[in-house]
């Protein structure tokens, strides 16, 4: 399974605003034990686009990941472009926590 997690422009931060506005990602893929290895950072050319157009192009960007990771998700009444079950709320945390709290998620 590939997990994204929404970094700051720079520094090992979670992106603190919604995922979507996030400059890059993070992609990691975790190991059946739960590892986590770092594939690739992904820039979001998308970053500051608004709209259902973006959704779309979002989906399309973040195709091949399954569990999306972000301080928060969503904004303006809108639920963001992928579904509840898909995603996790972390707060604008380190990289680090945010790895973390994943890894305490797959052994719970």
């Amino acid at each position: 399974m590939r997990v994204a997690i929404a970094l700051a422009k720079e520094g090992e931060r979670v992106y603190p605003g919604p995922f979507g506005h996030a400059p890059r990602y993070a992609i990691y893929e975790v190991g059946e034990g739960g590892e986590l290895r770092l594939l690739e950072i992904r820039e979001n050319p998308h970053a500051k686009e608004h709209g259902e157009e973006k959704h779309a192009k979002m989906r399309e960007l973040l195709k091949d990941v399954a569990l999306k990771v972000g301080a928060r998700f969503g904004h303006g009444g809108s639920l963001g472009a992928f579904p509840v079950a898909d995603r996790v709320e972390v707060g604008a945390v380190s990289l680090e926590e945010a790895l973390s709290r994943l890894k305490g998620r797959s052994s719970a």
